[in-house]
Protein backbone atom coordinates (compact mmCIF):
# COMPACT_ATOMS: atom_id res chain seq x y z
CA UNK A 1 0.00 0.00 0.00
CA UNK A 2 0.92 3.73 -1.22
CA UNK A 3 2.85 5.30 2.32
CA UNK A 4 0.72 8.86 0.63
CA UNK A 5 -2.72 7.89 -0.35
CA UNK A 6 -3.80 10.24 -3.02
CA UNK A 7 -6.40 12.76 -1.16
CA UNK A 8 -9.96 11.75 -1.90
CA UNK A 9 -11.74 14.53 -3.15
CA UNK A 10 -13.11 15.94 -0.05
CA UNK A 11 -10.43 16.18 1.46
CA UNK A 12 -9.12 18.47 -0.93
CA UNK A 13 -11.73 20.81 -0.21
CA UNK A 14 -9.70 21.21 3.04
CA UNK A 15 -6.49 21.58 1.56
CA UNK A 16 -6.65 25.19 -0.67
CA UNK A 17 -9.50 24.39 -3.40
CA UNK A 18 -12.52 26.64 -2.90
CA UNK A 19 -15.88 24.92 -2.65
CA UNK A 20 -17.72 25.50 -6.11
CA UNK A 21 -21.75 25.46 -6.81
CA UNK A 22 -21.16 21.77 -7.60
CA UNK A 23 -19.48 20.78 -4.72
CA UNK A 24 -22.94 21.86 -3.24
CA UNK A 25 -24.77 19.63 -5.58
CA UNK A 26 -22.64 16.62 -5.60
CA UNK A 27 -22.90 16.75 -1.37
CA UNK A 28 -26.87 16.93 -1.86
CA UNK A 29 -27.10 20.59 -0.30
CA UNK A 30 -28.21 22.27 -3.10
CA UNK A 31 -30.53 20.95 -5.92
CA UNK A 32 -30.55 21.98 -9.73
CA UNK A 33 -33.30 23.72 -10.30
CA UNK A 34 -33.43 25.43 -7.13
CA UNK A 35 -34.29 29.47 -7.08
CA UNK A 36 -31.96 32.11 -5.37
CA UNK A 37 -32.28 35.77 -4.62
CA UNK A 38 -30.12 38.83 -3.72
CA UNK A 39 -31.46 41.60 -2.61
CA UNK A 40 -28.85 44.83 -2.46
CA UNK A 41 -31.13 46.46 0.05
CA UNK A 42 -34.32 45.76 2.42
CA UNK A 43 -37.32 46.15 0.42
CA UNK A 44 -35.65 46.15 -3.30
CA UNK A 45 -36.87 44.09 -5.81
CA UNK A 46 -35.17 40.62 -5.56
CA UNK A 47 -32.54 39.61 -8.44
CA UNK A 48 -33.33 36.05 -9.10
CA UNK A 49 -30.67 33.04 -10.52
CA UNK A 50 -31.74 29.18 -10.62
CA UNK A 51 -28.86 26.75 -10.28
CA UNK A 52 -28.02 24.59 -13.40
CA UNK A 53 -27.09 20.84 -13.67
CA UNK A 54 -23.35 22.02 -14.27
CA UNK A 55 -22.97 23.93 -11.29
CA UNK A 56 -23.74 27.57 -12.82
CA UNK A 57 -26.25 30.17 -11.57
CA UNK A 58 -28.48 31.50 -14.32
CA UNK A 59 -30.14 34.76 -14.53
CA UNK A 60 -33.52 35.60 -15.35
CA UNK A 61 -31.73 37.00 -18.83
CA UNK A 62 -30.79 33.92 -19.44
CA UNK A 63 -26.83 34.64 -18.40
CA UNK A 64 -24.82 31.96 -16.86
CA UNK A 65 -22.03 32.52 -14.38
CA UNK A 66 -19.85 29.93 -13.14
CA UNK A 67 -19.11 31.76 -9.81
CA UNK A 68 -21.66 33.35 -7.36
CA UNK A 69 -19.55 36.48 -7.22
CA UNK A 70 -19.87 36.86 -10.83
CA UNK A 71 -23.57 36.05 -11.06
CA UNK A 72 -24.21 39.00 -8.15
CA UNK A 73 -21.79 41.07 -9.81
CA UNK A 74 -23.34 41.12 -13.24
CA UNK A 75 -27.45 40.81 -11.62
CA UNK A 76 -26.70 44.08 -10.03
CA UNK A 77 -24.26 46.04 -12.33
CA UNK A 78 -21.52 45.99 -10.04
CA UNK A 79 -18.09 46.07 -10.12
CA UNK A 80 -17.33 42.65 -7.75
CA UNK A 81 -19.80 41.59 -5.27
CA UNK A 82 -19.39 38.44 -2.22
CA UNK A 83 -21.64 36.39 -4.37
CA UNK A 84 -21.35 33.80 -1.53
CA UNK A 85 -22.84 36.10 1.22
CA UNK A 86 -25.60 37.29 -0.95
CA UNK A 87 -27.14 34.86 -2.68
CA UNK A 88 -29.85 32.54 -0.08
CA UNK A 89 -31.95 29.87 -1.37
CA UNK A 90 -35.67 31.76 -2.09
CA UNK A 91 -37.31 33.40 -0.71
CA UNK A 92 -35.60 33.01 3.13
CA UNK A 93 -33.72 29.94 3.00
CA UNK A 94 -29.66 29.78 3.74
CA UNK A 95 -27.16 31.65 2.11
CA UNK A 96 -24.75 29.73 -0.04
CA UNK A 97 -22.23 31.01 2.43
CA UNK A 98 -23.83 28.84 5.02
CA UNK A 99 -24.26 26.18 2.89
CA UNK A 100 -20.61 26.09 2.13
CA UNK A 101 -19.77 26.21 5.33
CA UNK A 102 -21.59 23.33 6.22
CA UNK A 103 -20.08 20.70 3.64
CA UNK A 104 -16.75 22.42 5.24
CA UNK A 105 -17.36 21.09 8.23
CA UNK A 106 -19.05 18.02 7.50
CA UNK A 107 -16.00 17.21 5.23
CA UNK A 108 -13.47 18.39 8.55
CA UNK A 109 -15.46 16.17 10.80
CA UNK A 110 -15.08 12.98 8.54
CA UNK A 111 -11.69 12.53 7.13
CA UNK A 112 -9.87 14.21 10.52
CA UNK A 113 -8.29 11.45 11.98
CA UNK A 114 -6.82 13.13 15.58
CA UNK A 115 -3.96 10.01 15.68
CA UNK A 116 -2.34 12.29 12.70
CA UNK A 117 -0.18 15.12 13.20
CA UNK A 118 -1.39 16.84 9.82
CA UNK A 119 -4.97 15.85 10.87
CA UNK A 120 -4.67 17.55 14.38
CA UNK A 121 -3.29 20.73 12.71
CA UNK A 122 -6.15 20.93 9.93
CA UNK A 123 -8.48 20.70 12.85
CA UNK A 124 -6.51 23.33 14.97
CA UNK A 125 -7.37 25.33 12.05
CA UNK A 126 -10.47 24.72 11.11
CA UNK A 127 -11.67 25.67 14.38
CA UNK A 128 -9.22 29.19 14.29
CA UNK A 129 -10.95 30.15 11.15
CA UNK A 130 -14.63 28.89 12.61
CA UNK A 131 -13.85 31.26 15.54
CA UNK A 132 -12.90 34.24 13.70
CA UNK A 133 -15.53 34.31 11.33
CA UNK A 134 -18.03 34.22 14.73
CA UNK A 135 -16.07 36.64 15.92
CA UNK A 136 -16.40 38.69 12.45
CA UNK A 137 -20.27 38.27 12.37
CA UNK A 138 -20.46 39.81 15.92
CA UNK A 139 -18.43 42.53 15.52
CA UNK A 140 -15.29 42.12 17.49
CA UNK A 141 -12.98 40.72 14.31
CA UNK A 142 -9.64 38.79 15.15
CA UNK A 143 -6.25 40.60 14.65
CA UNK A 144 -3.12 38.93 14.48
CA UNK A 145 -0.18 39.55 12.32
CA UNK A 146 0.12 38.16 9.06
CA UNK A 147 3.04 36.24 10.31
CA UNK A 148 0.60 34.82 13.09
CA UNK A 149 -1.97 34.15 10.25
CA UNK A 150 0.20 31.73 8.00
CA UNK A 151 1.42 30.00 10.69
CA UNK A 152 -1.91 28.11 11.76
CA UNK A 153 -0.96 26.62 8.04
CA UNK A 154 2.44 25.21 9.46
CA UNK A 155 4.49 27.87 7.03
CA UNK A 156 6.91 30.67 7.37
CA UNK A 157 6.50 32.66 4.36
CA UNK A 158 3.90 33.06 1.73
CA UNK A 159 5.30 31.35 -1.47
CA UNK A 160 3.27 30.24 -4.58
CA UNK A 161 2.18 26.94 -2.60
CA UNK A 162 1.05 28.82 0.70
CA UNK A 163 -0.13 31.53 -0.35
CA UNK A 164 -3.26 30.41 -2.68
CA UNK A 165 -4.12 27.77 -0.07
CA UNK A 166 -4.46 30.26 2.93
CA UNK A 167 -6.22 32.75 0.50
CA UNK A 168 -8.53 29.75 -0.39
CA UNK A 169 -9.63 28.24 3.08
CA UNK A 170 -10.31 31.74 4.27
CA UNK A 171 -12.81 32.08 1.27
CA UNK A 172 -14.26 29.09 2.15
CA UNK A 173 -15.07 30.55 5.57
CA UNK A 174 -16.58 33.94 3.98
CA UNK A 175 -13.56 35.44 5.58
CA UNK A 176 -10.84 37.99 4.34
CA UNK A 177 -7.84 40.49 5.91
CA UNK A 178 -7.58 43.95 6.23
CA UNK A 179 -5.18 44.83 5.27
CA UNK A 180 -4.22 42.10 2.49
CA UNK A 181 -2.09 39.59 4.64
CA UNK A 182 -0.26 38.64 1.30
CA UNK A 183 0.08 42.49 0.46
CA UNK A 184 2.42 43.89 3.93
CA UNK A 185 4.97 43.12 5.94
CA UNK A 186 4.94 40.07 7.43
CA UNK A 187 4.22 41.91 11.57
CA UNK A 188 2.08 43.89 10.39
CA UNK A 189 -1.59 43.57 12.25
CA UNK A 190 -4.17 42.62 9.77
CA UNK A 191 -7.88 41.57 10.58
CA UNK A 192 -9.93 38.58 9.75
CA UNK A 193 -12.95 40.17 8.31
CA UNK A 194 -16.58 38.87 6.75
CA UNK A 195 -16.93 39.47 2.77
CA UNK A 196 -18.94 42.14 2.50
CA UNK A 197 -19.89 43.25 5.61
CA UNK A 198 -17.25 46.22 6.38
CA UNK A 199 -18.85 49.99 6.38
CA UNK A 200 -16.88 51.80 3.34
CA UNK A 201 -14.07 54.21 4.38
CA UNK A 202 -14.76 57.55 4.90
CA UNK A 203 -14.11 60.06 2.48
CA UNK A 204 -10.21 60.71 1.46
CA UNK A 205 -9.66 63.89 1.91
CA UNK A 206 -11.10 64.24 5.51
CA UNK A 207 -8.69 63.99 9.26
CA UNK A 208 -11.78 61.57 10.54
CA UNK A 209 -10.55 57.52 11.19
CA UNK A 210 -11.31 55.46 8.58
CA UNK A 211 -12.34 51.70 8.34
CA UNK A 212 -11.38 49.29 7.03
CA UNK A 213 -13.52 47.62 3.93
CA UNK A 214 -14.10 44.87 1.21
CA UNK A 215 -15.31 46.46 -1.14
CA UNK A 216 -14.80 46.00 -4.68
CA UNK A 217 -13.19 42.56 -3.39
CA UNK A 218 -13.65 38.99 -5.20
CA UNK A 219 -13.88 36.70 -3.03
CA UNK A 220 -13.18 34.43 -6.04
CA UNK A 221 -10.25 35.32 -6.52
CA UNK A 222 -6.76 35.58 -4.49
CA UNK A 223 -3.64 33.99 -3.72
CA UNK A 224 -0.07 35.20 -4.85
CA UNK A 225 0.17 39.06 -6.24
CA UNK A 226 3.59 39.75 -6.23
CA UNK A 227 5.74 41.38 -4.44
CA UNK A 228 4.06 44.47 -3.47
CA UNK A 229 4.81 48.29 -2.07
CA UNK A 230 3.00 47.02 1.31
CA UNK A 231 5.49 44.38 1.07
CA UNK A 232 8.79 47.00 1.49
CA UNK A 233 6.91 48.97 4.61
CA UNK A 234 8.18 47.83 7.56
CA UNK A 235 5.22 47.54 10.05
CA UNK A 236 6.78 49.27 13.23
CA UNK A 237 8.25 52.31 11.14
CA UNK A 238 5.80 55.74 11.39
CA UNK A 239 6.27 58.03 8.61
CA UNK A 240 8.04 61.38 9.05
CA UNK A 241 6.56 64.61 7.79
CA UNK A 242 5.99 68.07 8.00
CA UNK A 243 2.78 70.13 7.54
CA UNK A 244 2.23 72.88 4.81
CA UNK A 245 2.94 75.13 8.04
CA UNK A 246 6.09 74.26 8.58
CA UNK A 247 9.65 76.57 8.57
CA UNK A 248 12.59 75.77 6.44
CA UNK A 249 14.26 74.47 9.96
CA UNK A 250 11.63 72.43 10.84
CA UNK A 251 11.98 70.35 7.80
CA UNK A 252 16.02 70.66 7.99
CA UNK A 253 16.24 69.37 11.20
CA UNK A 254 13.61 66.54 10.35
CA UNK A 255 16.02 65.66 7.61
CA UNK A 256 19.19 65.94 9.49
CA UNK A 257 18.43 63.83 12.27
CA UNK A 258 16.77 60.82 10.53
CA UNK A 259 19.09 61.31 7.30
CA UNK A 260 16.49 61.70 5.15
CA UNK A 261 16.77 63.26 1.58
CA UNK A 262 13.00 64.22 1.85
CA UNK A 263 9.70 64.68 3.62
CA UNK A 264 5.79 64.42 2.62
CA UNK A 265 4.44 67.56 3.13
CA UNK A 266 0.69 66.34 4.58
CA UNK A 267 -2.14 69.04 4.84
CA UNK A 268 -3.95 65.62 6.92
CA UNK A 269 -2.94 62.13 7.13
CA UNK A 270 -4.90 60.93 4.09
CA UNK A 271 -4.12 63.95 1.97
CA UNK A 272 -0.47 64.74 0.40
CA UNK A 273 0.43 68.60 -0.35
CA UNK A 274 3.70 67.57 -1.62
CA UNK A 275 7.48 67.04 -0.85
CA UNK A 276 9.95 69.20 0.76
CA UNK A 277 13.82 67.60 -0.20
CA UNK A 278 17.05 68.99 0.33
CA UNK A 279 17.30 69.68 -3.86
CA UNK A 280 13.84 71.82 -3.47
CA UNK A 281 15.23 74.17 -0.39
CA UNK A 282 18.23 74.74 -2.46
CA UNK A 283 16.78 75.56 -5.66
CA UNK A 284 13.57 77.61 -3.97
CA UNK A 285 16.63 79.64 -2.01
CA UNK A 286 18.73 80.32 -4.94
CA UNK A 287 16.35 81.83 -6.92
CA UNK A 288 14.79 83.83 -3.82
CA UNK A 289 16.92 84.91 -0.74
CA UNK A 290 13.58 85.16 0.31
CA UNK A 291 11.42 82.50 -0.47
CA UNK A 292 9.57 81.38 2.20
CA UNK A 293 8.97 77.45 3.20
CA UNK A 294 5.74 77.09 0.37
CA UNK A 295 8.19 77.77 -1.90
CA UNK A 296 10.34 74.65 -1.31
CA UNK A 297 6.91 72.71 -1.73
CA UNK A 298 7.41 70.21 -4.80
CA UNK A 299 3.75 69.35 -5.94
CA UNK A 300 4.43 66.63 -8.03
CA UNK A 301 4.43 63.50 -6.04
CA UNK A 302 3.68 60.10 -6.58
CA UNK A 303 1.47 57.97 -4.51
CA UNK A 304 0.35 53.99 -5.18
CA UNK A 305 -1.71 51.57 -2.78
CA UNK A 306 -0.16 49.49 -0.73
CA UNK A 307 -1.54 46.30 -2.60
CA UNK A 308 -0.18 47.73 -5.94
CA UNK A 309 3.20 45.23 -7.29
CA UNK A 310 6.42 46.67 -6.94
CA UNK A 311 6.93 45.90 -10.70
CA UNK A 312 4.28 48.08 -12.28
CA UNK A 313 5.67 51.10 -10.60
CA UNK A 314 9.34 50.58 -11.55
CA UNK A 315 9.34 53.41 -14.26
CA UNK A 316 7.78 55.46 -12.59
CA UNK A 317 10.78 55.17 -9.16
CA UNK A 318 13.63 55.12 -12.22
CA UNK A 319 12.51 58.66 -13.03
CA UNK A 320 11.37 60.30 -9.77
CA UNK A 321 13.40 58.38 -7.41
CA UNK A 322 11.04 57.79 -4.62
CA UNK A 323 7.22 57.38 -4.49
CA UNK A 324 4.69 57.54 -1.80
CA UNK A 325 2.41 54.69 -0.25
CA UNK A 326 -0.90 54.42 1.09
CA UNK A 327 -2.45 52.05 3.38
CA UNK A 328 -5.47 50.15 3.75
CA UNK A 329 -7.19 52.85 5.73
CA UNK A 330 -5.86 55.53 2.93
CA UNK A 331 -3.72 56.86 5.13
CA UNK A 332 -0.41 58.06 3.31
CA UNK A 333 1.74 55.65 5.19
CA UNK A 334 5.25 55.35 3.96
CA UNK A 335 8.09 56.24 1.13
CA UNK A 336 9.55 53.96 -0.99
CA UNK A 337 13.22 55.12 -2.58
CA UNK A 338 14.66 53.81 -5.34
CA UNK A 339 17.81 52.90 -2.97
CA UNK A 340 15.19 50.47 -0.95
CA UNK A 341 14.06 48.79 -4.09
CA UNK A 342 17.79 48.22 -4.68
CA UNK A 343 18.45 47.07 -1.05
CA UNK A 344 15.17 44.10 -1.38
CA UNK A 345 16.74 42.71 -4.97
CA UNK A 346 20.05 42.66 -3.49
CA UNK A 347 19.12 40.62 -0.50
CA UNK A 348 17.31 38.07 -2.69
CA UNK A 349 19.97 38.27 -5.61
CA UNK A 350 22.75 37.64 -2.75
CA UNK A 351 21.68 34.15 -1.79
CA UNK A 352 20.75 33.26 -5.10
CA UNK A 353 24.39 34.17 -5.87
CA UNK A 354 25.63 32.05 -3.24
CA UNK A 355 23.90 28.97 -3.70
CA UNK A 356 24.75 29.41 -7.52
CA UNK A 357 28.23 28.70 -6.30
CA UNK A 358 27.57 25.57 -3.78
CA UNK A 359 25.86 24.13 -6.55
CA UNK A 360 29.17 24.26 -8.39
CA UNK A 361 31.36 23.52 -5.47
CA UNK A 362 29.09 20.19 -4.67
CA UNK A 363 29.17 19.24 -8.81
CA UNK A 364 32.49 19.26 -8.95
CA UNK A 365 33.27 17.17 -5.69
CA UNK A 366 30.83 14.80 -6.77
CA UNK A 367 32.09 14.25 -10.20
CA UNK A 368 35.28 14.04 -8.36
CA UNK A 369 33.89 11.93 -5.54
CA UNK A 370 31.92 9.21 -7.84
CA UNK A 371 31.42 7.36 -11.17
CA UNK A 372 28.36 7.39 -12.52
CA UNK A 373 27.09 4.23 -11.19
CA UNK A 374 27.54 5.35 -7.85
CA UNK A 375 25.68 8.66 -8.67
CA UNK A 376 23.12 6.88 -10.00
CA UNK A 377 22.46 4.36 -7.38
CA UNK A 378 22.09 6.93 -4.79
CA UNK A 379 19.57 9.17 -6.43
CA UNK A 380 17.22 6.49 -6.95
CA UNK A 381 17.76 4.87 -3.95
CA UNK A 382 16.41 8.42 -2.32
CA UNK A 383 13.67 8.12 -4.93
CA UNK A 384 14.62 10.55 -7.32
CA UNK A 385 14.91 10.35 -11.13
CA UNK A 386 18.82 10.64 -12.86
CA UNK A 387 18.80 12.06 -16.14
CA UNK A 388 22.45 12.17 -16.56
CA UNK A 389 25.62 13.84 -14.70
CA UNK A 390 24.70 17.33 -16.23
CA UNK A 391 21.26 17.46 -15.33
CA UNK A 392 21.95 17.12 -11.32
CA UNK A 393 20.45 19.50 -8.59
CA UNK A 394 20.84 20.30 -5.21
CA UNK A 395 18.13 17.09 -4.51
CA UNK A 396 20.65 14.88 -6.19
CA UNK A 397 23.66 16.56 -3.90
CA UNK A 398 21.58 16.17 -0.86
CA UNK A 399 20.90 12.42 -2.23
CA UNK A 400 24.19 11.06 -2.64
CA UNK A 401 25.99 13.33 0.56
CA UNK A 402 22.82 11.61 2.43
CA UNK A 403 23.51 8.17 1.22
CA UNK A 404 25.98 6.75 4.38
CA UNK A 405 28.29 4.68 2.19
CA UNK A 406 28.99 7.42 -0.37
CA UNK A 407 29.60 9.11 2.54
CA UNK A 408 31.68 7.11 4.37
CA UNK A 409 33.77 6.83 1.19
CA UNK A 410 34.42 10.64 1.11
CA UNK A 411 36.33 10.28 4.54
CA UNK A 412 35.18 13.67 5.71
CA UNK A 413 35.12 14.00 9.59
CA UNK A 414 32.21 15.69 9.70
CA UNK A 415 28.58 14.41 11.08
CA UNK A 416 26.88 13.18 7.78
CA UNK A 417 23.30 13.90 9.59
CA UNK A 418 23.63 17.76 10.14
CA UNK A 419 25.29 18.41 7.23
CA UNK A 420 22.60 17.36 4.90
CA UNK A 421 19.98 18.50 7.11
CA UNK A 422 21.55 21.80 6.37
CA UNK A 423 22.28 21.24 2.73
CA UNK A 424 18.23 20.93 2.60
CA UNK A 425 17.63 24.04 4.12
CA UNK A 426 19.42 25.64 1.77
CA UNK A 427 17.66 23.88 -0.81
CA UNK A 428 14.24 25.14 0.38
CA UNK A 429 15.64 28.80 0.43
CA UNK A 430 16.91 28.19 -3.27
CA UNK A 431 12.82 26.93 -3.87
CA UNK A 432 11.42 30.68 -2.31
CA UNK A 433 14.29 32.43 -4.02
CA UNK A 434 13.46 30.55 -7.50
CA UNK A 435 9.88 31.44 -6.93
CA UNK A 436 10.30 35.04 -5.90
CA UNK A 437 8.83 34.87 -2.51
CA UNK A 438 7.99 37.91 -1.19
CA UNK A 439 9.64 36.16 2.15
CA UNK A 440 12.30 34.32 0.35
CA UNK A 441 15.22 35.43 2.59
CA UNK A 442 15.41 35.33 6.53
CA UNK A 443 17.38 37.11 8.70
CA UNK A 444 20.43 34.46 9.08
CA UNK A 445 20.14 33.13 6.25
CA UNK A 446 22.85 34.66 3.67
CA UNK A 447 25.21 34.18 6.65
CA UNK A 448 24.38 30.47 7.12
CA UNK A 449 24.93 29.84 2.94
CA UNK A 450 28.39 31.79 3.32
CA UNK A 451 29.25 29.43 6.55
CA UNK A 452 28.11 26.36 4.52
CA UNK A 453 29.62 27.10 1.28
CA UNK A 454 33.18 27.85 3.66
CA UNK A 455 32.84 24.66 4.85
CA UNK A 456 32.59 22.52 1.55
CA UNK A 457 35.02 24.62 -0.05
CA UNK A 458 37.62 23.67 3.36
CA UNK A 459 36.89 20.21 3.15
CA UNK A 460 37.13 19.83 -0.98
CA UNK A 461 40.14 21.51 -0.55
CA UNK A 462 38.70 24.33 -2.86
Amino acid sequence: MSPNPPRTRREVLLNGRRVRIFDLIRAGRLQPGTVLEFRQYIGSVPHRATVTEKGRLRLTDGREFDTPSGAAAAAADLIAAPGWEVWRVAPDGPFLGELRLQLIKSVAAEVTDRSKPEAEAMGRRMEALETARHAAEAGTPTAMTARELIELWGVEDRDSDAAPQIATDLANFGLTTVPDFNAVDLDQTVRLLRFGMAPPPTAEGTEETTEETTSGVDEETGGTIGLTLGNLLPSRSSLASVTPTSTFDEAITAMELDDFSQLPVLANPYKIHGVVSWKTITKARAHNPEATFSDAIDPDVHVFDYDRRLIDVLHTLLEYEFIFVRNHERKIAGIITAADVVRTYHQTATPFILIGEIDRELHQLILDAFDEARIRDACVHAGLTFDGLDKMSISHYHAVLGNEECWNDLGWRLQRKRLVSRLNEIREIRNRVMHFSKDAVRDGDVEMIQNFLKTIRRYNGS
